[in-house]
């Protein structure tokens, strides 16, 4: 018969602690921080809100807490990067016992492009409030559902950033920068249109990304009117066409 206690298993280290508590835990700080960026965005967004009618403004809301919930994780991310970029020595001096217990591991940071050239016709692009596809990817476009849609870009580090968005009217509809608003984090950048008054334009801003771990994304929305059909044929919504996104590090 062998020993008593030399064939026990022995305590695991979560004895004693109640992981689906924490899970839960850590579920609530990220839906707080998720939360608190989009109550952040709201304010910042109020009178424009309150001038667009409720499925337009609901729609909105929805894409705000959906950049706040984009924005939190950006944020976890980065904050897990930078934890794993400190030196051993940096560990001691801010947790003496978590540093002994275990050799600290130096992470790289993550190689990033200098510029993003995406058509929303392609499998890569992210975004939300707009409609399926048309066209080939590469040389396709979508429309905006209503007036408001987001895109998600892949981070380009920290620092100034200049965007670029091929847009266009439906129906012979001329464009006119008074009428588009593009936002970063919640905040209205300055705008030009390259095509003022004309079908198509290039929409040009620039912004300054705090995302010094690359591990987030670049997360905008793109503000602009709806198009009735003046036929009537056209049920489906229309707000902006896009063709293309570009952007680049300054």
């Amino acid at each position: 018969m062998p020993t008593p206690g030399l064939l026990a298993a022995p305590p695991l280290p979560s004895e004693g602690l109640d992981l689906a508590a924490l899970h839960r835990a850590d579920l609530a700080i990220r839906d707080a921080a998720a939360n608190g960026r989009a109550e952040a965005m709201e304010d910042r967004l109020a009178e424009p809100l309150a001038a667009v009618d409720a499925a337009t403004a609901a729609l909105a809301r929805a894409l705000i807490a959906e950049l706040g919930r984009v924005e939190a994780r950006a944020a976890a991310a980065a904050q897990a990067a930078e934890e794993g970029r400190r030196s051993r020595g940096e560990w001691v001096a801010l947790d003496p016992l978590r540093a002994s217990a275990a050799p600290m591991t130096v992470a790289s940071s993550p190689t990033l492009p200098d510029r993003v050239d995406i058509n929303p016709a392609d499998p890569a692009f992210r975004g939300f409030g707009w409609h399926e596809p048309e066209g080939k990817p590469g040389s396709g476009f979508r429309w905006s559902r209503h007036s408001v849609a987001s895109i998600i870009l892949p981070s380009l580090g920290a620092g100034a950033i200049r965007v670029h968005l091929a847009l266009f009217a439906p129906f012979g509809l001329p464009l006119r920068a008074t009428e588009i608003t593009l936002l970063h984090e919640g905040a209205p950048l300055d705008v030009t249109l390259s095509g003022e008054g004309k079908e198509q334009a290039v929409l040009q801003a620039s912004l300054v990304s705090a995302d010094a771990g690359g591990l987030g994304s670049l997360a905008l929305i793109l503000s602009g009117p709806a198009f009735p059909d003046p036929r009537g044929q056209e049920k489906r919504g229309l707000g902006l066409g896009l063709r293309r996104i570009v952007a680049e590090r300054l």
